[in-house]
C-alpha cells in the first residue's frame, strides 16, 4: 500500500492522520523571523522558497501551513503508485523523489523515469482537483525524503475556514497546471516537426 492510500483509507474511517502540522503563532513567526539561526531546517523560511507560493503573504503562509501534513519517508518507499486515486498534493521539504511511468505487461513491463524532484519542488495537483483522478505514474522516493502534503479534505477545510487564501493557492493550482499542459503541447509540437511521412523519427 502507497502512503497516500493509506491516508485516504484513515479518512474514510474518520481516523486522525497524526503528522498533520500544528505550528503556534509566536513559534511560527519566531522560525519565520531574521534572527532564526535554523533557517534551512524551517518550514516558514521553506515555503517562502517554494515558487508556487511567491504571491502568499507572510500571515497566508502561516494559515497555510495549519493545512499540511509533515512525514518522513525511507528510501524506495511509495507515496502513491501508477493507477492509485490521486488525493494529494506534495511539496519535497528535503530529500527527493522519482516519478516514475510503468508501460507494458507482465515481462514486457518497463519503467520510465519521467521527473526527478529535490526541494522546494511539488508534485500531484491532478489529485486534488480531479474527484476520479487516476495517477498516470508512480512517485517513489530516491532517499530519505521528508514532505508536505495537502489533501483533498484540508484542501476543502481551508476553502470554508480561509476562502480567500484557499482560492488563492486554488489559482496557483490552475497555473501550476496550465504551464504543465503548455510544456506538453509544445513537446508534442517539436516531436510532430521530428517525425518523416512514415512515422520515423528523422
Amino acid at each position: 500500500m502507497s502512503y497516500e492510500n493509506d491516508v485516504k483509507a484513515k479518512v474514510l474511517k474518520n481516523e486522525n492522520i497524526p503528522d498533520k502540522l500544528d505550528i503556534g503563532l509566536l513559534k511560527y513567526l519566531w522560525q519565520a523571523g531574521p534572527f532564526n539561526i535554523n533557517k534551512e531546517d524551517s518550514i516558514p523560511r521553506f515555503l517562502t522558497k517554494v515558487s508556487a507560493l511567491n504571491e502568499f503573504t507572510d500571515n497566508e503562509l502561516r494559515i497555510f501551513s495549519k493545512f499540511l501534513h509533515k512525514r518522513q519517508f525511507s528510501r524506495d518507499e511509495y507515496i502513491f503508485k501508477q493507477g492509485d486515486a490521486g488525493y494529494g498534493f506534495y511539496f519535497v521539504f528535503s530529500g527527493s523523489v522519482g516519478i516514475i511511468h510503468l508501460t507494458g505487461k507482465g515481462a514486457d513491463l518497463k519503467e520510465h523515469t519521467v521527473a526527478k524532484l529535490e526541494r522546494s519542488q511539488y508534485f500531484g495537483e491532478m489529485g486534488l482537483l480531479e474527484e476520479y483522478n487516476r495517477r498516470n505514474a508512480s512517485a517513489i522516493c530516491l532517499e530519505n525524503t521528508i514532505l508536505l502534503g495537502l489533501f483533498k479534505p484540508d484542501l476543502e477545510a481551508l476553502l470554508d475556514r480561509y476562502p480567500v487564501v484557499g482560492a488563492k493557492f486554488m489559482r496557483e493550482i490552475s497555473l501550476i497546471l496550465a504551464q504543465r499542459v503548455g510544456g506538453l503541447m509544445q513537446e508534442i509540437s517539436t516531436l510532430r516537426h521530428s517525425l518523416g511521412e512514415n512515422g520515423a523519427i528523422v
